[in-house]
């Protein structure tokens, strides 16, 4: 490559998150439980529970959790269960549900997309195989529902009440598959309305699942309801930016703008796509359609994307998070702490897409 994209890659990748008053949430003071110890314990928690040494899956749950992520599902789970004064033990039992539901939908997306590397490392399936990968991720799913099981049987010993999070969880789990599935039906590149259906299920699940979970458990789950149309915002902003990582090969992927080579739903591409006009539109579908559209072969379209449909992209999530923060201004709990490592994550990211674009556009 020459020219602005390598600096558009290393502008990515080095840019630090800046602070800005006027961006939604960033003020905003962390919950006492959010913290680097509870994140720890999460992650102690977790590693407890998988499988032994003798176990035919120790050795894939262990490679496949040796980088565990942000855990911000476990994370916002817990912060929710201390907002609701729910007991700990509960609260934990659902934050490991959430949290292996999480990572089973990454193992079998690596298989779908065919990812080979992911956090930096070979997926499961590149590493162990395609049986060994699907194993763990049922695995993973099957444990998810021992978690919310044990969750629902402490709520009722503490409480009396008899709650559903099981049955939540498989309703978030078959949402998750639809909306996974829906990514490899379409005869057409999808518009923005089929995208939003998409991540509605594909990831918009998996962000509301860990608060409303908390809700239930806590016979407050007639509160939650008002934020559906939060939830559903920042499931959307969260796979936007899912989006823009995967196209400026920040994602940890082996590739640099793998759903431009599938063809897969991309928010920036959509973005970037509508406001081409005639035969720029036709051009660009052109090279897209041939998928040679990618940073090793055609470096002007692709310098376009990241720039024009980056900045859209991140234009989307200001609104998105602006429309968030509207909507939990006159809540009854304080979801805006609750909610924090989420929003301060597509904060951080919104922003640096702003400061590469600005940068770049300046300098070619």
């Amino acid at each position: 490559m020459s020219g602005l994209l390598p600096e558009l890659m290393e502008g990515m990748k080095a840019l630090q998150t800046r602070s800005d008053s006027n961006i939604p949430f960033r003020n905003q003071q962390k919950p006492s439980r959010n913290s680097q110890e509870t994140l720890k314990g999460l992650l102690l928690n977790i590693k407890s529970q998988l499988p032994s040494n003798n176990h035919p899956l120790s050795a894939a749950a262990i490679h496949h959790f040796a980088e565990p992520g942000k855990l911000i599902r476990g994370q916002i789970a817990l912060a929710a269960g201390e907002m609701l004064d729910l007991n700990r033990d509960i609260a934990m039992q659902w934050a490991l549900s959430v949290e292996f539901l999480h990572n089973a939908s990454l193992v079998h997306d690596d298989i779908c997309d065919e990812d080979t590397s992911r956090r930096n490392r070979e997926t499961i399936w590149k590493a162990f195989g395609l049986q060994q990968a699907i194993c763990l991720g049922d695995w993973l799913v099957a444990q998810s529902f021992v978690h919310a099981a044990e969750a629902d049987s402490l709520a009722y010993s503490y409480t009396g009440s008899k709650t559903a999070s099981t049955a939540l969880l498989a309703k978030g789990m078959s949402a998750l598959s639809t909306g996974q599935a829906s990514e490899f039906v379409s005869s057409s590149y999808p518009n923005w309305a089929h995208y939003s259906r998409i991540v509605s299920g594909k990831t918009g699940q998996l962000i509301s699942i860990p608060v409303e979970g908390m809700f239930m458990l806590a016979s407050l789950h007639e509160d939650y309801h008002r934020l559906e149309n939060v939830f559903g915002n920042l499931g959307l902003a969260y796979q936007i930016t899912n989006d823009i990582k995967n196209l400026m090969g920040t994602d940890g992927a082996a590739r640099q703008g793998g759903d431009v080579l599938r063809q897969s739903p991309n928010a920036v591409v959509i973005l970037f796509r509508d406001s081409l006009v005639n035969g720029s539109r036709k051009e660009f579908d052109e090279k897209f359609m041939q998928g040679s559209v990618c940073a090793h072969t055609d470096e002007k379209w692709m310098r376009e994307l990241l720039m024009t449909g980056g900045k859209l992209a991140a234009d989307k999530i200001t609104s998105l998070l602006a429309e968030v923060d509207k909507d939990l201004n006159d809540y009854a709990y304080d979801m805006k702490s609750v909610l924090l490592p989420v929003t301060d994550y597509l904060s951080a990211a919104s922003q640096k897409i702003y400061h590469i674009s600005s940068t770049s556009s300046t300098s070619s």
